[in-house]
């Protein structure tokens, strides 16, 4: 699953690892790129797009992916 916001300028996406990890992809059209990394691999794929799809219609929408994925109490990690 992936969304481009309404302006085109910002894309989420859900990507998986092989060791079965998920990760949620951030790229802004100015090459911004974060990778999310998805802590439980238990998450439902159901619950992590439902996120992805309330964060991207916000006017920011990396800090709405993860202020969706927190108030799904889905555990993640940013990178350092």
């Amino acid at each position: 699953m992936s969304y481009h916001s309404e302006n085109g300028r910002e894309f989420v996406g859900l990507r998986a690892q092989r060791n079965g990890r998920r990760q949620v992809v951030y790229d802004a059209i100015t090459g911004e790129r974060i990778l999310v990394t998805i802590k439980d691999v238990r998450i439902s794929t159901k619950a992590i797009d439902a996120a992805l799809r309330e964060g991207i219609s916000a006017n920011k929408v990396l800090e709405g992916v993860l202020t969706a994925l927190k108030k799904r109490n889905i555990r993640f990690e940013l990178p350092r």
